[in-house]
């Protein structure tokens, strides 16, 4: 279910920071809570969204935006559990980030189907850290938990390079 983390500016910022995981399976729930951090404070012109793992159904979420940070946990291809990994601008629509989570199919088919439509948004990153364990059991690891606040300021640097102004980071 895709509730609403902080809406700064109403359903129509031109800034999407988008929570994707699901909190019931571990460190798959890190870029929701990831999310939740970064909206406290409310960021000016930033909606951020608990995206669950509605994959093809965000791209009305998507459509129209001038930016789009995506949170997640990522494959551990991507190095060792606890690592942060920056997909930069634009990488994960043009394929790069594919396969980097557990939720790219949905999510890169949603950001092609706002391309389709003519609505894609302008900027398209991701933010993540490689979980150490997916499995059946509510919350983060004591690894993950401990890298939230890296996976935060990460993702406050990328806001910050897209122009957004953000309190406390230059």
């Amino acid at each position: 279910m895709r509730e609403t983390v902080a809406a700064a500016d109403g359903p129509d910022a031109p800034v999407l920071v988008l929570g994707i995981g699901n909190e019931l399976l571990g460190d798959d729930g890190v870029g929701v809570v990831a999310a939740r951090r970064l909206a406290t404070p409310p960021l000016p012109g930033v909606d951020v969204l608990d995206g669950g793992t509605l994959g093809l159904m965000l791209m009305p979420y998507l459509a129209g935006r001038r930016a789009v940070l995506i949170l997640d946990a990522v494959a551990t291809a991507h190095g060792r559990p606890g690592d942060l990994v920056v997909i930069p601008d634009g990488d994960v629509r043009r394929g790069h980030g594919v396969r980097a989570t557990a939720h790219d199919i949905g999510l890169v088919d949603a950001l092609a189907a706002t391309e389709l439509a003519g609505c894609a948004p302008r900027h398209v990153a991701l933010v993540g850290v490689v979980p150490e364990s997916i499995t059946d059991r509510w919350g983060l690891s004591a690894l993950l938990a401990s890298r939230v606040d890296a996976m935060v300021d990460a993702a406050r640097a990328v806001l910050t390079d897209w122009e957004v102004q953000v309190p406390g980071h230059a």
